[in-house]
């Protein structure tokens, strides 16, 4: 099973930086891992936004995924995709993009869990929300911290992300609850500095990794 990074880094249509501008930027401060999330671009809008993107992971060691879209994946050789509840079967996503691409699912509760288990198609799931969201607003009640120990529990050894409302002090979750990661959005930023928290993230992260040992 590979090791993803610890950080997931999700791009938001709230910024006035395109969605491959914000790949771009991300990848300069550090991030590895990348979730292109849109849901206010039209089909063809997106489509070009990740072709684009992808220019920039070319020959890096960066994962680069997008969130719902299985055909686009497709047509774009991107990484892989996330898929929501709604987005689509993860079955499907695996049928159609091969075993070489990464699929991630998102998990609210236990018995999600137990279908994204049973299915064994999941590279790693998104589980959430940890709280409310800055940039998501049809979230469903937040997680409680049992809920989400039993749930990883359950989903091992699949690698999990914590997201939803997630900031810097909250990087201390991923040993707290034994987690692959923690997955990002508008915290990455900084005053109006996009992705400007991306290397303070990754340092938290791998301070707290030292201090759990």
């Amino acid at each position: 099973m590979i090791e993803f990074p610890n950080l997931l880094c999700i791009t938001r249509d709230s910024s006035e930086l395109s969605h491959a501008a914000q790949v771009n930027i991300l990848i300069q401060k550090g991030a590895r891992f990348i979730q292109i999330r849109s849901k206010s671009l039209s089909h063809s809008e997106l489509e070009d936004q990740v072709k684009e993107a992808t220019k920039a992971t070319a020959q890096k060691d960066v994962i680069l995924i997008i969130n719902d879209y299985i055909d686009i994946a497709r047509i774009t050789g991107i990484d892989g995709v996330h898929l929501g509840k709604k987005d689509g079967s993860s079955l499907f996503a695996r049928k159609t993009l091969g075993g070489n691409k990464f699929i991630g699912s998102t998990v609210h509760n236990s018995e999600e869990a137990k279908k994204v288990k049973l299915d064994g198609v999941a590279n790693y799931v998104g589980l959430g929300p940890y709280r409310l969201s800055k940039t998501k607003f049809d979230l469903t009640p937040i997680i409680s911290e049992s809920e989400i120990n039993n749930i990883v529990n359950l989903l091992s050894p699949i690698p999990v992300f914590l997201i939803g409302g997630i900031d810097l002090p909250d990087c201390n979750l991923i040993s707290k609850f034994n987690l692959r990661g923690i997955a990002v959005c508008a915290a990455l930023s900084n005053n109006n500095l996009y992705g400007e928290n991306v290397s303070r993230f990754n340092q938290v992260i791998n301070k707290n990794k030292l201090l759990a040992v």
